[in-house]
């Protein structure tokens, strides 16, 4: 896939850090949980300038929105957990301390991280730009698995 350079330049912190390349690893959907990321925050970043929303924090908040740093289906220890205490109900908030830990985010990041789980997390996005992140990870994670 082809980024153009004011994307890349936006991004260029976070895809070069350490941390976030380990989920280079991580299987997600047909591939790495690093892959994933940036489907979901190019495509959330071409559409918000479409729209002319945020498209920095969309950006940023979309290849961010994943950073949970673990690979969710060996944890034993996650597959043991109670229903609300599983992957898909509490990786939104691991992945927002992690994205805080080594990144500045600003609010509409943190509610772009955070919120990408509705409606299985309840709170629902705040802002255009989440809702936009919100539905293009759907759009992506579907489209990663029909492939």
């Amino acid at each position: 896939m082809f980024y153009d350079k004011r994307y890349q330049k936006i991004v260029e912190d976070i895809v070069s850090d350490v941390n976030f390349n380990t989920m280079k690893k991580v299987y997600h959907h047909r591939d790495s949980v690093y892959e994933h990321s940036l489907r979901v925050s190019y495509l959330s970043y071409k559409l918000a300038k479409k729209l002319h929303l945020d498209y920095v924090s969309v950006a940023r908040g979309g290849l961010l929105h994943d950073f949970f740093l673990y690979d969710w289906r060996k944890e034993g220890k996650l597959r043991r957990k109670k229903f609300f205490e599983k992957h898909g109900f509490t990786h939104a908030a691991i992945s927002l301390r992690n994205a805080e830990k080594h990144f500045k985010l600003n609010d509409k990041e943190r509610d772009i991280i955070l919120k990408h789980m509705f409606p299985l997390n309840i709170t629902p996005p705040r802002t255009a730009e989440s809702w936009l992140v919100m539905l293009v990870d759907k759009y992506v994670a579907a489209k990663d698995y029909l492939v």
